[in-house]
């Protein structure tokens, strides 16, 4: 019997730590190549690089990116709320013509969006990166939630609505406190999604102040890798602008297995 579940159990792990080290190696090997020749001296040479404030740069994606998360969040959790326990005229073709929109590529939209926040005069301005964030990751969020709401009992909400419960309390008392590890879920993956984004605020920014992560790279890593000095500089850049978001993501790794685990049978 424990032959055979070594037997299993070995070219799991194998696979598992192969996978592991295709995405360890790369940042092992920028980590190592970011301390050459100067060590630390090349990390200090990116939190007081002239050109753009580091710090200014982190907060920009920072704000951007808590904000996106927080709404998608919000009106996610709202709207999952409805089309799975509420039945109204039009709930399977308005869920439908959402799911929809996961079809079209940001870049398949760009002159129509650069349009409407230029006239909505968010130009340069961080709700000008923040609202088509949130109009882009809402509807996979969306999907997630309303798969995991399907799996808690109406009989529950009927329960409640029967002690006197209104809508917005059952939604808030009942459904988001157990629906806990997908909204952390949710929260996580809109939080990277909106860190990692370059399209939208390459068409929305226009001043270095306002740059966030994924555009402030290209002033750090405008070297002409003259010697192992530059390169070794933007690898320290790499991992600057890369720390928060993994560190993010190495936090909540529990909350993100916790809720595909949790959405993953329907009850």
């Amino acid at each position: 019997m424990k032959k055979n579940k070594m037997k299993t159990i070995v070219p799991t792990y194998a696979v598992l730590i192969f996978f592991a080290l295709i995405w360890v190696l790369p940042l092992a090997v920028a980590v190592i190549k970011s301390f050459t020749i100067n060590g630390f001296g090349n990390y200090g040479y990116v939190l007081s690089y002239e050109k753009i404030n580091y710090f200014r740069v982190i907060f920009n994606s920072m704000f951007i990116s808590i904000i996106s998360a927080l709404t998608v969040t919000l009106i996610t959790t709202l709207a999952a709320f409805a089309f799975s326990k509420m039945k109204f005229i039009g709930s399977r073709l308005i869920y439908g013509m959402i799911l929809a929109c996961l079809a079209v590529p940001v870049a398949a939209v760009t002159s129509p969006l650069f349009a409407t926040i230029k006239n909505l005069g968010l130009l340069d301005r961080h709700f000008g990166v923040i609202l088509p964030l949130v109009a882009f990751n809402a509807p996979m969020m969306l999907l997630m939630l309303k798969n995991y709401f399907d799996t808690i009992p109406d009989e529950l909400l009927e329960s409640a609505r029967i002690d006197g419960a209104g809508t917005f309390r059952i939604w808030y008392e009942f459904m988001l406190p157990l629906s806990v590890p997908m909204i952390a879920n949710v929260l996580v993956l809109t939080f990277i999604y909106s860190w990692n984004d370059y399209l939208v605020p390459l068409l929305v920014m226009r001043s270095e102040k306002n740059y966030p992560v994924t555009l402030a790279a290209q002033f750090f890593m405008s070297s002409t890798y003259q010697s192992p000095v530059d390169v070794a500089r933007i690898y320290a850049v790499m991992i600057l602008l890369a720390l928060p978001s993994i560190l993010v993501y190495l936090f909540s790794q529990k909350f993100l297995v916790a809720g595909v685990t949790a959405g993953s049978v329907k009850g």
